[in-house]
């Protein structure tokens, strides 16, 4: 290993744990973002009903679905926001460039996606939980309401996989739209015009990655997409002057 490589590293790390400290409160805005989830979430997510002359029976559907959805919303703002003027400016103190600047952005969007998963996922104990303890058990269906460990460590590392692709596909956006802002706008305008012409290809895409059913391939295929979609915004970022 040069030297060249261990200072990249270093300097990398340095601003890594720089970006944890200074950026800390946007952990902050996941926490709510999930507690107001999961407030919505009491209200359940739909309903089902039967009834006849003489009987009526109405059933409600809970979920933490919302949730899920209120990270994976969360992940997509904190990765554009990270490629701000805003923000890039926040990083004029430190020793840096286009590489270094890049990776450590990279490494605190990883942290942000594991940290993401996981609440997410404990999100749906926690809604267990109040329903346990503030409804009448004698109306709850029990089949399928406690949640193995395993189950709950799938949806932890599904729920990170899923949120790192996200943050890929959003910091390369941002990146494209710092670069150029009408560059940015044509590019995302192409993308959803070729998926409303060629309905196929938009149905596959999403066929390719959330269809499959084995969870070490599902990994595999994020993992290879997330690293060319990082290495994009890296090439692309270096692209631009490093005064910019």
């Amino acid at each position: 290993m040069s030297l060249n490589e261990v200072s990249l590293l270093s300097i990398s790390l340095k601003q890594y744990y720089y970006k944890l400290k200074a950026y800390s409160n946007l952990f902050n805005w996941l926490i709510m973002a999930q507690i107001i989830a999961l407030l919505f979430s009491l209200g359940g997510v739909g309903g089902t009903g039967a009834y006849n002359d003489e009987l009526s029976v109405s059933v409600t559907h809970y979920s933490a679905n919302i949730v899920v959805i209120f990270s994976f919303a969360w992940i997509w703002f904190i990765a554009i926001q990270l490629t701000t003027k805003q923000y890039k400016n926040m990083e004029t103190i430190l020793v840096t460039n286009r590489i270094t600047e890049n990776l450590s952005s990279i490494g605190y969007l990883l942290t942000a996606c594991v940290f993401g998963g996981i609440t997410s996922s404990l999100g749906g104990v926690l809604l267990r939980v109040i329903m346990y303890f503030t409804s009448d058990r004698s109306e709850m269906v029990f089949d399928g309401f406690s949640l193995a460990q395993s189950d709950l460590f799938l949806g932890m590392v599904v729920g990170i996989l899923y949120m790192v692709l996200i943050s890929a596909i959003s910091y390369l956006l941002g990146v494209i739209a710092r670069i150029n802002m009408v560059l940015g706008t044509i590019i995302i305008a192409l993308i959803i015009g070729l998926f409303r012409v060629y309905t196929n290809l938009a149905q596959l895409i999403p066929k390719f990655i959330a269809f499959e059913v084995s969870l070490p391939l599902f990994a595999l295929k994020v993992i290879i997409i997330s690293i060319l979609l990082f290495g994009v915004s890296i090439l692309l970022s270096n692209r631009r002057e490093v005064s910019q």
